[in-house]
């Protein structure tokens, strides 16, 4: 059975939408595709997947007994966190939901930046004793350790941030401007060196907070406290190859935290992720800390990953387009009022979209060889040779592509010539049926929205938009109708039904504009939409119990009410419009009857029509012969003989002759 309009225009845009939504996630898929080819020509191993965070855990800072930690070591089932006092150091047990369970303290141990725990649980860090030196020590609940009392196991003037490795058993520290890997028994003569800068971070520009060790990889972040300008970004650094694998600026918008500013403070490796914290602050008294878990990815399953992800919505997209189609196939029947149009128009379409898919292969293409001559000018010998050839190819396949988008855009400039022209044909027709399945749109909006309640509402019989309603739901629909009889004399031998006729019908809908909760200033926009209908005269459907389907808004009333959060109480008043031609014929003019008019009987006044006594009027919206035989004291056939106009239609702005 076909489809009726308004099914077909519901399921096309149904239709169009799921097939909008799959090819922007396939086009995203593409470039996330080939932004991990790229990575991987790069040499980077590794990446996270910072779409896939998750909270772990959050506590107010600044309430006893804890305050904002600098760093974060899951240990014992819970986490082990520092952070700095004055001028000692309190390392502070946490269980899994970073609830308080003891702490100690070390006297002068200084900032409290970064430690690590062996594989015998034992802390390794800094402290300040002679400059700053490394000690390891047991966690003691209650404890009070006087840093001077702790072993030096290595001396600096400068600052130091220790990590330990306990997959690897190795020691990283910062000092000055470089990372040093240790074997944990000598500190002293490190493994491997590494310069900050080389990491990518900006030495003078960048706040270093913290770091860590999973080797080959050394993860870390920086971010200032309370600027913009440096924001909180991390990295991370292969030290065997001397690689950088990315750094990146953390999307913390995403994250869901309370207040403006983050501070990144610490980070830890397990390997499959990483641990952040961020000190979440409002640049004043209130902040609190953030712990979240990030997955780390290689660069080599995210290429296979997100090809494989490509790949499905390749699937998808097919599928979505069958669909498309077949919606499409039946929406096109009322879409256009020829088959010329239907015809020329799926003909640019198609063509359009050959010219967009065509330019995709084509930009692809180009990327690809992008991507393959970065990795050509980096391989030798038979790889390069290889990859020679298959740059030749893709080159060769881009020309071709090149060429083919070409004839495809001549193609579509013919077609479009074509459309053109079939539509200043048929431009009239096609702006009827526009506006019809613009109505059906709107009837199928408000049935959407009401879920085909018993509701009021009304919508210009010109809609400019598929906006173009206001659902009224009603608490009262008072109907007024009226019969106009002329109650002065009749003109002899002048027939009853002349001087009476159907007056004028209104109905007054008292209800409410409603919606979700909060959602007044919506409403509001509602209401002025149908004060806009009323200002300008604009010709209403009312669709309810009772229908008119031409009327004016004559009368608009909403008392003020600051309590309510999700309506506007209103009442509209309409009056009903017939622009149908009167079943009246109009008497021809008499020229037998120019000059004084002899007192007629049974008229019950004098008429004159010389012309020193000729009086005119200007017509307003709801004028009538009856409401001028009123107030002039005329009868209705004299102004119907005086006037051109008939009955139902006199229209606004012309002058009515009343005396």
């Amino acid at each position: 059975m076909a489809a009726t309009p308004d099914v077909a225009n519901s399921t096309y845009n149904a239709a169009l939408s799921v097939l909008n939504n799959v090819k922007a996630a396939y086009d995203q898929a593409n470039a996330d595709y080939l932004d991990s080819l790229n990575d991987q020509a790069d040499g980077a191993g590794l990446a996270i997947d910072e779409s896939a965070h998750q909270l772990l855990a959050q506590y107010v800072a600044g309430k006893s007994p804890y305050t904002g930690s600098q760093y974060c070591v899951p240990n014992s089932g819970g986490y082990l966190i520092s952070y700095g006092s004055g001028e000692d150091t309190v390392y502070q047990q946490m269980d899994s939901s970073m609830k308080y369970v003891s702490n100690m303290t070390i006297k002068s141990g200084g900032h409290g930046s970064s430690f690590g725990i062996d594989g015998s649980g034992n802390i390794w860090a800094s402290v300040r004793h002679n400059g700053y030196q490394i000690s390891k020590f047991a966690y003691q609940p209650g404890a009070s350790i006087d840093a001077s009392s702790l072993t030096a196991l290595y001396n600096s003037p400068d600052l130091l941030r220790v990590n330990y490795d306990t997959s690897n058993n190795l020691v990283g520290y910062t000092t000055a401007e470089s990372y040093c890997v240790c074997d944990p028994g000598n500190l002293s003569n490190p493994k491997k060196t590494v310069s900050l800068s080389a990491m990518g971070f900006s030495v003078g520009q960048q706040t270093w907070q913290s770091q860590s060790l999973s080797y080959p990889y050394i993860f870390w972040q920086s971010g200032a406290y309370n600027s913009k300008s440096d924001p909180a970004t991390v990295g991370c650094f292969n030290a065997d190859t001397n690689a950088q694998q990315f750094v990146h600026t953390y999307l913390t918008d995403s994250y869901g935290m309370k207040y403006a500013y983050n501070e990144p403070e610490g980070i830890y490796s397990n390997g499959n992720t990483i641990q952040v914290t961020f000190n979440n602050n409002d640049n004043g008294n209130n902040s609190i800390n953030y712990l979240f878990s990030i997955p780390v990815v290689t660069a080599d399953s995210t290429v296979k990953d997100r090809l494989s992800a490509l790949n499905n919505l390749k699937k998808s997209v097919a599928d979505a387009t069958t669909a498309f189609n077949s919606a499409k196939s039946d929406f096109q029947k009322y879409q256009s009022t020829s088959k010329t149009i239907v015809k020329d128009t799926r003909l640019y379409k198609n063509a359009t979209k050959d010219v967009k898919s065509q330019q995709k292969l084509v930009l692809s293409t180009k990327k690809k060889i992008a991507i393959v001559t970065k990795q050509y000018n980096k391989a030798t010998g038979s790889k390069k040779v290889a990859l020679k050839k298959q740059l030749d190819n893709l080159k060769k396949v881009y020309q071709e592509q090149k060429s083919a988008l070409t004839k495809l855009k001549k193609k579509q400039a013919t077609a479009k010539s074509k459309l053109s022209k079939a539509q200043s044909k048929s431009l009239s027709a096609q702006k009827a049926t526009q506006r019809a399945i613009l109505k059906k749109a709107i009837g199928a909006a408000v049935m959407a929205e009401t879920g085909g309640k018993d509701v009021t509402w009304i919508t210009p019989v010109n809609p400019g938009s598929k906006e173009s309603y206001a659902i009224l739901w009603p608490d009262s629909e008072d109907f007024s109708g009226s019969v106009n009889v002329n109650e002065t004399a009749v003109i002899k031998h002048t027939p009853i039904n002349t001087v009476t006729q159907a007056g004028t019908e209104s109905i007054s809908v008292g209800g409410a504009l409603i919606g979700e909760d909060g959602s007044i200033s919506t409403l509001i926009k509602k209401f002025e939409r149908i004060r806009t209908w009323a200002e300008n005269t604009i010709e209403i459907s009312l669709i309810g119990q009772t229908s008119f389907p031409n009327a004016i808004i004559s009368g608009i009333d909403k008392p003020h009410d600051t309590y309510l959060t999700n309506q506007i109480p209103l009442t509209v008043t309409l009056q009903k419009v017939d622009w149908a031609d009167s079943n009246v014929k109009k008497k021809a003019n008499s020229s037998k009857n120019k000059g004084k008019a002899k007192k007629t009987s049974g008229s019950g006044h004098k008429q004159s029509n010389s012309k020193g006594a000729v009086k005119t009027v200007t017509t307003k919206p709801g004028d009538t012969y009856y409401k001028f035989s009123q107030k002039y004291n005329v009868s209705v056939a004299q102004l119907r003989k005086w006037n051109k106009y008939s009955d139902r239609s006199i229209p606004v702005g012309v002058k009515i002759r009343i005396k």
